[in-house]
């Protein structure tokens, strides 16, 4: 096991000092905080970073969903083969995220981070090589397999790394929207991905030209990150709980699975996640059959839903920055959001309802998307001083199990649909077989309400960093954390 890096900042004084002389060598700016801290101006840099990688990574994740019918036709292959390219992100998220955790908590951001970000980018140009005119037919299907696999290898790294970037560069009063803005580029990325899979692959034979336009963002990340990420965290700490070491992995992970709370949020915020990921990935699929295009499905209800939730997150990440309300912002969010997941599963199957499909979404963005954000801070409230990447991580890949799992099961609950005229499912004339998933949505949407009910009933919770970090500008000596008297909600 790796040792942690030690951090002995000293008084207030001797902080300041040291800051001073520090930047002077960089030629960094710094900002003076409370308590002494410093903040750094290229805190911003590294979390723009973190940003276009999760854009880039997200698109890769979900090319296909939107234009699933074509893809399937230009590879010559099955549609449950196509929904398996967004599947693969989840399946490798597990064994992958226990490294990644590992990773960022032991050596650093720096090193993981940099790494995802040249996974991320090897995948993206083999994908790109799987079109080209020169590959056999029989070729295509594996390449662009191993392309997706390893950029899915690289997801754990990215997505772990936002609450580890904002709890070591940023201060109490911007951690929660620093972490909701680097976590929020990756349904970012999935909007871009609805919007421009069905404009940039009008017809299956342009999939080079889709496929070469999504790279790009991949190569831009892998330059930023490789030299502009020049170290793990800043000299001098942001906030009181920068400077306290997180648990070593192991015992971090011990922790984890002894905490009641948190395994209820690890369950709750995942199925969250996976509601998501799977609403992103089949939504094409469960439309198309009731006359609602690729157009329609893509750029209109994942740019209203993403959209929302962009809008919704940013809201809600100030607003617990403020008043640290994390749990009731998280349950209302939760509650609205399942509603809105309710009312899709009752309009989206019927014809020229284009209207309240895409308010439907949009309401379940604006209230749903900011849960996972949120719920990765709430995760670190309720396991301080476990690792960030630790608690986030954990959660990240209960939704992708369970992501599976639904992805599968809505798959087996679609019927084969004998006459329909309305379909706009795949190319004109190509006598595509057509499924109905109005019992899938059924079962996403009692799924949602089950766990909506274990949330809003049981979850309760201390804010362990906060009370930490209130003890120590009161003067209060802390040398363990069961000694901090704490609230819950």
């Amino acid at each position: 096991m790796f040792k942690m890096e030690e951090r002995e900042y000293g008084d207030a004084n001797s902080r300041t000092r040291l800051d001073s002389e520090f930047s002077n060598m960089k030629g960094e700016e710094v900002q003076q905080h409370q308590g002494g801290y410093t903040l750094y101006r290229r805190r911003w840099f590294l979390l723009s970073t973190l940003m276009v990688l999760n854009i880039s990574n997200a698109m890769a994740w979900l090319t296909f969903g939107p234009v699933a019918y074509k893809s399937k036709e230009y590879f010559n292959t099955t549609l449950d083969m196509i929904n398996w390219l967004s599947v693969v992100f989840m399946i490798t998220g597990i064994p992958c995220g226990m490294v990644a955790t590992w990773l960022l908590d032991s050596m650093g951001l720096r090193m993981s981070v940099i790494l995802g970000a040249w996974l991320n980018c090897i995948g993206c140009v083999l994908r790109v090589v799987s079109a080209i005119d020169g590959i056999s037919e029989s070729a295509r299907l594996p390449v662009l397999f191993t392309g997706q696999t390893i950029a899915a290898l690289a997801q754990p790294f990215i997505l772990f790394a936002p609450t580890k970037l904002a709890a070591l560069w940023f201060p109490e009063n911007q951690r929660a929207i620093a972490n909701m803005l680097a976590t929020i580029s990756n349904p970012l990325g999935i909007m871009l991905s609805g919007i421009l899979s069905p404009i940039l692959l009008p017809d299956a034979d342009k999939m080079l030209f889709l496929l070469g336009i999504q790279a790009i963002p991949a190569g831009v990340a892998v330059v930023m990150a490789t030299f502009g990420w020049w170290s793990s965290k800043p000299k001098t700490p942001p906030s009181s709980s920068a400077e306290t070491d997180s648990q070593p992995f192991k015992e971090g992970v011990k922790m984890l699975m002894k905490n009641r709370a948190y395994l209820l949020l690890a369950l709750t915020v995942g199925a969250g996640i996976s509601l998501f990921s799977v609403a992103t990935t089949l939504l094409s699929q469960i439309l198309c059959p009731w006359g609602y295009d690729d157009e329609f499905s893509g750029p209109v209800c994942t740019s209203v839903l993403i959209g929302a939730g962009f809008i919704g997150s940013a809201i809600a990440g100030v607003i617990v920055d403020k008043s640290k309300k994390f749990t009731i912002v998280t349950k209302v969010c939760f509650t609205i959001g399942v509603a809105a997941i309710v009312g899709f599963g009752i309009v989206h199957h019927h014809e020229n309802q284009r209207v309240a499909i895409a308010l439907t979404l949009g309401v379940f963005g604006f209230f749903g998307v900011p849960v996972y954000p949120i719920g990765n801070e709430l995760a670190v409230e309720t396991t301080y001083p476990v690792g960030e990447a630790t608690s986030s991580g954990v959660i990240f890949m209960f939704g992708q199990l369970q992501g599976i799992i639904l992805v599968l099961v809505m798959q087996a609950l679609g019927k084969e649909m004998k006459d329909a005229p309305q379909s706009q499912c795949g190319s004109p004339g190509e006598g595509i077989i057509v499924y109905d998933m109005t019992v899938s949505v059924y079962a996403m949407m009692g799924y949602a309400c089950v766990i909506w009910l274990l949330y809003v009933v049981f979850f309760r919770t201390e804010y362990r960093r906060v009370n930490a970090e209130k003890a120590y500008l009161e003067g209060t000596t802390r040398q363990s954390l069961p000694g901090v008297e704490a609230t819950a909600e």
